[in-house]
């Protein structure tokens, strides 16, 4: 403070104009009324277009967990929109849970979603399970639907010609596709399939390798890795890549199965009783777990635990060479004669055959043997005596070559009423019984 602070004449000429309150209230109130709603439009604009690249960008990676959980978070904001319902069965697709995805998807075409894209989505399904009548016509169609996506037509083209081993088709799609987008995930990851259908495991371990190193957001390339990884006795290798898959597709019984398989052999026994008794217990557990099971339990020599582990199984396809044999010494070193006896029969008599497997399979997939009767006959053996993934994919692909071949729609009835799904077990036994001019 100053002498001049004191003088009247400077302290007046100090002052500055007072401004109206009432107007400079008005035009404050005005630009808040205008800037809160923009920023608030602003915030939520820019908060749903991050959740759909978010989305976007999971089911392009097929990490559909994710995608789904992304999507119910904008449901949850938003409500739930044809565009929302739309991605769910997307996401579902892709999961191959064919009650949701057929579900959200009729959802969809209900809140307004536009009916063709939906149906579009229908036909990827078929594709991909090869249900269609005519491939070339249904793949023209998925092409020239509005908005056509090939990162979404070209894998459900492709796994539906691998399930029926049409590796010509495949190569060509593959060809075409890659002039198309050469940086797509999707043509490593199935160089790497196709390696490892005809037993190329090392080619298909380069190309997963590729594949994860090229885009490590894609889920599916490190379930087949650990896979080839596995087929290939690398044991320490496979539980890695196999972790990352489970951690993004915890449900995938196959890859928990997998997995184990490598604990397993790398005499982590604990570990796979961690992780398989839980499923043994809720009744989830595959036969490929409970075999992993009795095995781990035989090291142990723990037989009366074989036998609880494998004897409901070996109720249900007693023809199991592996079963068989595994429970016969179980029964053995617990004196059990008789048992003992029948089960090693089981394994002696179906031994031939499955070690037939390795020669019927070169012959297939060199091109030899092309005809239904032969992939039936591959087929049945690894139905009843080895695998019943294998034996189901073999005895469509005999289908695949001749639909009224009788005898891979009898052993499909079999496979689908042991797999507690009786409604494609009715479908396979009305056909049977229109051929043979029953009811």
């Amino acid at each position: 403070m100053t002498l001049d602070d004191f003088d009247p004449l400077t302290a007046t000429k100090n002052q500055k104009p007072a401004i109206k309150p009432t107007w400079a209230r008005i035009r404050l109130v005005m630009l808040l009324g205008v800037l809160v709603p923009l920023t608030i439009f602003g915030y939520n604009h820019n908060r749903q277009t991050t959740s759909r690249l978010r989305i976007q960008r999971a089911l392009e990676a097929w990490d559909n967990r994710a995608a789904l959980q992304e999507i119910k978070l904008l449901e949850k904001r938003d409500g739930l929109t044809g565009e929302t319902a739309f991605l769910r069965s997307r996401a579902y697709r892709h999961l191959g849970e064919d009650v949701p995805f057929a579900q959200f998807a009729e959802l969809a075409r209900q809140l307004g979603y536009p009916a063709e894209k939906v149906e579009n989505e229908k036909l990827l399904r078929q594709l991909h399970l090869g249900n269609t009548e005519n491939l070339q016509e249904s793949i023209a169609r998925a092409m020239i639907a509005p908005d056509a996506e090939l990162e979404e037509i070209g894998p459900a083209v492709i796994y539906g010609l691998l399930g029926k081993l049409d590796f010509a088709n495949v190569n060509r799609f593959m060809e075409s596709w890659g002039q198309e987008n050469a940086n797509s995930p999707w043509i490593p990851f199935f160089r790497g399939m196709i390696s490892l259908a005809v037993r190329d495991n090392q080619a298909a371990i380069q190309s997963f390798e590729d594949c994860s190193k090229a885009h490590p957001n894609f889920v599916p390339v490190y379930g087949q890795l650990g896979v080839a990884y596995l087929r290939s006795r690398e044991h320490e290798k496979a539980i890695a890549p196999l972790r990352r898959y489970l951690a993004r597709v915890p449900e995938d019984l196959d890859g928990l199965g997998t997995l184990a398989n490598a604990l397993l052999s790398l005499d982590r026994g604990d570990e796979v009783i961690e992780m398989l008794n839980p499923m043994v217990e809720s009744g989830k557990a595959t036969i490929v777990m409970r075999i992993i099971l009795a095995r781990l339990y035989q090291t142990r020599e723990e037989w009366s635990k074989v036998i609880d582990t494998l004897s409901s199984v070996a109720i249900l396809w007693p023809e199991d060479v592996s079963i068989a044999n595994i429970l016969s010494q179980a029964h053995q070193a617990l004196g059990n004669e008789q048992d003992a006896v029948r089960y090693s029969k089981i394994a002696q008599d179906g031994q031939p055959d499955v070690q037939s497997i390795d020669q019927r399979l070169s012959r297939i997939l060199g091109g030899q043997d092309k005809t239904a009767e032969k992939h039936f006959e591959l087929g049945h053996i690894f139905l009843h005596k080895q695998s019943r993934e294998d034996g189901f994919q073999w005895l469509s692909s005999a289908l695949s070559l001749d639909p009224t071949y009788l005898p891979a729609h009898e052993d499909l009835v079999i496979y689908f009423n042991r797999n507690n799904q009786p409604e494609l077990a009715a479908r396979h036994q009305r056909y049977i019984n229109l051929r043979r001019g029953t009811q």
